[in-house]
Formats: structure tokens, C-alpha cells, sequence
């Protein structure tokens, strides 16, 4: 077995030292020049007093309330001086469809209520008292039956044996597909929703925020759905396990309409390249209250933007050489269109911070702010670059008078989706973009309140993306480089990390020759594409650059990672080589099997209507609800399958890439995956 030299051994030990003491001993890249007027003149107390009029307004998708909501945030933009504003209407009819996402009918309401007429008389819902316990899409009705509880309610199957036809359901499945099931399948009456016990399971008083969304052709046969807490729900299921019927009484007006979904932009435009833009956006929709969700993240812009503005009005910092934009969206729905009206944004946006949820009282929703990574498929600059202004800003202490005086807890994790970011770095539009936010127990909850909201908090994080947003807008050969050194510094961390774990998986597979074969493969496999990502991570970095010999010390600087990765190569087959020894294994280079042969021979490409990521409701639409059981893949797995067809990758590179990712996955359960989007129309083999 090959010894490492003692050089080797130095350099390694010089990566891991180097990763651990970099978070408290680097500086911030954005100079004080920068940083310490934005840090002065950013206000919570402003961002929450817009949070308190935002929250004033029901803002579901393609509703009136969106509307109004988006005219105060228009007409305080215009008394700040920021009157380059535009609000974009798309048609939104529950039939009209954007690549593969189809926006919800409009929807307004007068009353509704829902009470429980026997065993007992109790009120369980009131539109006026509570706004999100009428589920939105509601239909007007006066109706009274009998309720049969349905555990999930989703699916065909739940419905095995049990007539519902003319009764409520009560259920804990989302509202929308459990009316979809009950309702327009079969013939129930309406839908009452819980949370479930495994659903934040300490707060059994939460209402939750559902909605039917319609498509034009159930509009018909579209009822009514109410939300009720778990604890009146558990009434009701313990009446039934007693064998006494429960009557509800429901009544209801609503309807839906054929509207549009908005969204609204403002920018603040560059002096030297108007045609580049550094974009913060955050959903504006939502019910009302939505305190945090996500009338925080829209205050949190106008803040941002009134703070640049103001500080550049007053010559205190120079106007942005790259265009900032400021994009109120309707969540996905919107976003999407505005995405399919310009297809310019692959080329015009650099980078984009996703506001959603950025204001949470620490305390009181015993929660933490973090920043998502960018996916593999899209390794940016814009992770290491937030994270320095985010570490940056922990060390600050900012705080707001009105606001608390908690430290600043932050976690940076990995991809995850959920919101708008999703749809920029999406492989077809290419634009790299984080979520900031919070995790938040009520969340989509009647309990998202704007005394959940802290000042403090709301400082914090407009900060981070105001710094990060105007150090981007000027940023030129200098910063490109201070950029790259940083993710260089933070590839040599990152990277040892990946192989610690692959090595730990070495360790637990050494069942057998043929498993402990497999680790050693998947390893090297792992190995491969982390330093990939590393390479294109640090030379993304030249979208700042503005010179050649910058260009030329960025590729030297990612083409040196070569001989780091020689070294890795040397400690994983040397450790292959000790634990098959350790076990009296024979050790096999590494070959590819029939299977990976094959999957080698196909490129598959995106149809044209494939843009942004996929809908989760189109495969039902064009597969049926069986295609669900067809899927092995988990979520984010299927999401960056997407992102590597390419045409470029073929079937074998995508499984390696998604599996340097997010651990093995099974050749065969990608190869299918990729075989029924062929089947709906959205991918084809070169």
C-alpha cells in the first residue's frame, strides 16, 4: 500500500486548518464604505410598519387584495423617489398555461361559516373572525350533512369502501387535492381540514392557509373547504369513535372569477450597465394576516430599496453601475409568466436574493435565520460571497429600538426549494438566487402575526441584502478576484467535508468485496463532481471581471485545484486498499457495468415547454395520479435531474452528478424518472 510523503500530509492538514479558522478570522469582502451607511441608515421599526399595512390586505393569488397591496408598496416607493415602477398582468383563468404551470381562477368572498349542529351546537369557523378557516376558492352554499373523517383524503385509495357522496369529509391531506378526491370525484359535499398530530404537533390551536385552486373545467363542480383547528377536529373524531353521527352546517359566499396574477417591479437603474441586473424578489401573495409569510420579505425590499435610495440621493454612495431591480412576485404563479414574457433574464441577471419569511422574533417563534444554498447543478460565487456578509453581520450586533436584542443566529444549509428562487436556478434559466428566511411554526397559520415580527430581525437581514445586493451592482476586476480567493479558500473546506463522508461510507460497507467495491466507486464518483463544482464555483466569479489578466488569475486559480485533487484520489484508493486488505478483499479498478454502459449511449433534452422547474401538478394532469407510486426519486432529487438535462449530460452523468449530490441513487430509479417525463411530452433523446 502507497504511504503519503510528508508533504501530503502537510497540505491536507493545511486544508482542514485553513476551512476551520476561516468563519472567524476572514473579513468581509464589502468594504466600510459601503457597509457602514447602509448599516446606519437601514430601519426595522420602517420595514415593520410596512409590515403592519401589508398584513391589512388578503392577498391571495389573482385577487383584488393583491392589487391594493401592491399600490401602497408602489405609492411609498414613489415618495421615496423610486418611480420606475411597473405592475405586468398575465391572464389567470385556472386554464391558461405557462410552459407547464396553469394560474388559479381569481377568487373573492362575503361570509362563511361552518358549525356544528349536532351532537353539540359550536361555531368551528368564521371567515370574518378568521380569515384562513374559509379555504380560498370557495364557492357560495347552504348546505347541512353528515361528516365522515378520512385520514389522508389525497388519494383514490383513501376512499376505498366508503361513500362519501353527500357528506362533509373531514381530513388532514391538503385541502385542494383532498376536494379534488372527495368532492369532484365522488360527490361529497365540501372538505373540513386539520394539521395532523405529526404536523407541529405543540401547537394544536393552529388554523392553517389552503386553497382549492380550481382548474377552469372543475369550476362547476367545485364546493367549498374549511379549516378548523386540530383540537376541534379531535371533538369531532372522538363523537365518531363513540358512534354518534356529527351534522355540520355550512354556508358560504364565494366564487371564483377569470382574473389576472401581478407582479410588480421597481429598479433603481445602472450607470454603466443598465442591460445587468442584481434582482431581490419576494412574494407579496398570501392571506391575510401573513405577517411573516410574507409580508416581512415584501417590507424588507421596500426597506432595502428606500435605504439605497436614499443613500445615493444624498452623495453618500454612488449610483449602481448595474441595475438593481426590486420584484414584488405572486408566488410561482406569477413568476412564471413573467419568466415565459422575458426570456431575456438568463442573460440580463447576474445574481438574486428570494426575501421570504426574513423578520421572525427569534424568541417567540423559536426559530433562526439561514440563507439556502445555490443546487450543484448551478455552483455560484453568491454562496460564499452571502455567507461573508451574513458572518459579517453576526458580528456587528445590529439591532433596532423597537426590536430585540437576541444574537443573531444563522445557519447557512443546502438547497432546498419551496419559493421563487427555485424558478431562477432552475437549469433552463440559469440565474443564481437564495432563499433568506426563517423556519417558522405558523407558517401558513392564522397565527402569523405581526407581533411575531421583530424589528431587530428585520435589520439584520435587510442589511445582508442590501450590502450584498449594491456590493454586486459595482463590483469590477478588484472584487472579482477578492471573490474568487474566497471560494478557492472555502473549495479546499467544502471539498475535504464530501470526502470524510464518502470515506465514513467506505467504512460501513465492507459487508462484502462486491459493497465495499461499490462505496469506493460511488466515492471516487463523488470526488469527481465536488471538485467540479468547486472549479465552476470559482469561475463564476468572472461575471464581475473586467480585464484579461483578471480573467487569466480566476482559471489558473480554479485550474490549480487539479493538484488538490490528485492528493484526495491518493487518501481514497489508499483506503480502499487498507480496508479490503483489513478484510481479506481483492481490490478491482473501477469499470462501468452494463447497465451504466447503456445509460451512457442516451442525451436526453428538454422539450420547449419544459422551462423553469416542472409543475408539480402537470404530471397528474398529463399521467394520472398513479405517476406518484411510479416516482422513486425524492423531490430535490428529481428537481436537479432536470437541471443536468442539458443535453450535454447523458443518463449516466445525471445519476453520477445527482448522487455526488444527495448520496447513491439507483441507476435505474433516474433512468425511469427520466422515461416518464419523455412520456408527458417534456423530455427527448438527441
Amino acid at each position: 500500500m502507497k504511504k503519503f510523503t510528508g508533504i501530503d500530509i502537510l497540505l491536507i492538514l493545511f486544508i482542514f486548518a485553513l476551512y476551520n479558522n476561516i468563519l472567524s478570522q476572514e473579513i468581509c469582502l464589502v468594504p466600510q464604505n459601503i457597509t457602514k451607511p447602509i448599516s446606519i441608515e437601514i430601519s426595522g421599526e420602517l420595514a415593520k410598519d410596512y409590515v403592519y399595512h401589508i398584513t391589512r390586505f388578503d392577498r391571495i393569488q389573482a385577487s383584488e387584495g393583491w392589487h391594493t397591496a401592491a399600490l401602497y408598496i408602489k405609492k411609498q416607493l414613489n415618495k421615496y423617489g423610486i418611480t420606475d415602477v411597473e405592475i405586468e398582468k398575465f391572464k389567470s383563468n385556472g386554464q391558461v398555461k405557462y410552459f407547464t404551470w396553469t394560474p388559479p381562477l381569481g377568487w373573492r368572498a362575503k361570509t362563511g361559516e361552518l358549525w356544528m349542529v349536532k351532537p353539540i351546537k359550536k361555531r368551528l369557523a368564521s371567515y370574518e373572525k378568521i380569515p384562513t378557516s374559509l379555504v380560498k376558492g370557495s364557492q357560495t352554499a347552504d348546505v347541512t350533512g353528515e361528516v365522515i373523517h378520512i385520514i389522508d383524503g389525497t388519494k383514490p385509495e383513501d376512499y376505498k369502501g366508503i361513500d362519501v357522496k353527500g357528506k362533509f369529509i373531514l381530513a388532514t391531506g391538503y385541502t385542494g387535492n383532498v376536494h379534488r378526491e372527495g368532492v369532484i370525484k365522488r360527490g361529497a359535499l365540501g372538505v373540513v381540514t386539520y394539521l395532523d398530530r405529526l404536523s407541529r404537533f405543540e401547537y394544536p390551536d393552529l388554523i392553517q392557509y389552503t386553497a382549492l385552486w380550481p382548474r377552469l373545467n372543475e369550476k362547476e363542480k367545485t364546493t367549498f373547504g374549511f379549516n378548523i383547528s386540530r383540537m376541534d377536529a379531535e371533538i369531532i373524531i372522538r363523537y365518531l369513535s363513540q358512534g354518534e353521527k356529527v351534522i355540520l352546517h355550512a354556508k358560504v359566499e364565494g366564487e371564483n372569477y377569470e382574473s389576472n396574477v401581478e407582479m410588480m417591479s421597481a429598479i433603481i437603474k445602472g450607470t454603466k450597465f443598465p442591460d445587468k441586473e442584481i434582482i431581490i424578489m419576494g412574494h407579496l401573495d398570501h392571506y391575510k394576516p401573513g405577517a411573516n409569510d410574507n409580508a416581512s420579505g415584501s417590507a424588507g425590499m421596500l426597506e432595502v430599496a428606500r435605504t439605497i435610495k436614499k443613500l445615493i440621493d444624498n452623495n453618500i454612495l454612488p449610483p449602481p453601475e448595474r441595475t438593481l431591480r426590486f420584484l414584488w412576485v405572486t408566488e410561482f404563479n406569477g413568476t412564471v409568466p413573467w419568466l415565459y414574457a422575458h426570456p431575456e433574464v438568463s442573460k440580463k441577471v447576474i445574481a438574486a436574493y428570494n426575501f421570504d419569511m426574513i423578520g421572525e422574533d427569534l424568541f417567540k417563534t423559536n426559530s433562526y435565520f439561514y440563507f439556502t444554498r445555490t443546487p450543484h447543478s448551478l455552483p455560484s460565487f453568491l454562496n460564499d460571497l452571502t455567507e461573508n456578509i451574513t458572518s459579517y453581520t453576526a458580528s456587528l450586533g445590529l439591532t433596532s429600538i423597537r426590536g430585540s436584542r437576541y444574537p443573531f443566529h444563522y445557519r447557512v444549509i443546502e438547497y432546498s426549494g419551496g419559493s421563487d428562487h427555485v424558478l431562477f436556478c432552475d437549469g433552463s434559466i440559469g440565474v443564481p438566487a437564495l432563499m433568506l428566511g426563517h423556519p417558522d411554526p405558523y407558517h401558513h397559520t392564522i397565527q402569523d402575526t405581526p407581533d411575531k415580527v421583530d424589528e431587530s430581525e428585520l435589520k439584520r437581514v435587510c442589511f445582508i441584502g442590501a450590502t450584498g445586493m449594491y456590493y454586486m451592482a459595482n463590483a469590477g476586476s478588484k472584487e472579482a478576484i477578492d471573490i474568487a480567493n474566497l471560494c478557492a479558500a472555502r473549495a479546499s473546506g467544502r471539498i475535504a467535508s464530501d470526502v470524510k463522508k464518502c470515506m465514513l461510507r467506505m467504512k460501513n460497507n465492507i459487508k462484502s468485496e462486491k459493497s465495499l467495491y461499490i462505496a469506493y466507486k460511488e466515492a471516487m464518483n463523488c470526488l469527481k463532481y465536488s471538485f467540479i463544482r468547486e472549479n465552476k464555483t470559482i469561475l463564476s466569479s468572472l461575471v464581475f471581471s473586467r480585464d484579461d489578466k483578471t480573467n487569466k488569475y480566476i482559471e489558473t486559480l480554479a485550474a490549480s485545484l487539479q493538484n488538490e485533487k490528485n492528493i484526495w484520489k491518493k487518501r481514497i484508493k489508499n483506503y480502499y486498499s487498507f480496508l479490503a486488505k483489513k478484510s481479506g478483499f481483492n481490490t478491482r479498478e473501477i469499470t462501468l457495468n452494463e447497465e451504466e454502459k447503456s445509460a451512457q449511449k442516451i442525451v436526453p433534452v428538454r422539450t420547449s415547454v419544459f422551462k423553469t422547474s416542472l409543475s408539480s401538478d402537470y404530471l397528474i394532469e398529463k399521467l394520472g395520479t398513479d405517476v406518484r407510486k411510479m416516482i422513486k426519486i425524492n423531490r430535490n432529487v428529481q428537481y436537479e435531474v432536470a437541471n443536468f438535462i442539458n443535453g450535454k449530460y447523458n443518463i449516466l452523468d445525471i445519476r453520477n452528478a445527482v448522487s455526488a449530490e444527495y448520496g447513491p441513487q439507483p441507476l435505474k430509479d433516474i433512468l425511469s424518472y427520466i422515461e416518464i417525463l419523455k412520456k408527458a411530452g417534456l423530455v427527448q433523446y438527441k
